[in-house]
């Protein structure tokens, strides 16, 4: 009975890059190398997801500063943004002003 070769990581790495010059089949290549072919995708599968499931991304938070300015003109708060004003009663909750804001930030 055949023992079975126990291969390393890098191994399989360089089987795979064998294979993909070679420019046969994964099928052919297995018989070719006497490899399980169900071994040798499973071993293909796991090397890709490893190599995927640890990269991270950065993401960069971009902040830019806006200039914005209130009054309060007969009774009612005035907000302007850059070319929007916004005029509400000044009993209105400062709560609502801020999801307002908040939605229009968003």
């Amino acid at each position: 009975m055949q023992q079975h070769q126990r291969r390393e990581v890098q191994d399989w790495l360089n089987l795979l890059e064998q294979q993909k010059q070679s420019g046969l089949t994964a099928v052919e290549f297995c018989r070719q190398q006497q490899i399980n072919v169900q071994t040798y995708y499973t071993r293909r599968r796991d090397i890709k997801l490893q190599r995927t499931s640890n990269k991270f991304v950065q993401v960069k938070r971009e902040v830019t500063k806006v200039e914005s300015y209130t009054e309060e003109i007969e009774g009612e708060l005035l907000l302007q943004l850059e070319n929007a004003q916004l005029s509400v009663p000044t009993h209105i909750s400062p709560h609502w002003i801020a999801a307002v804001v908040k939605g229009l930030a968003g």
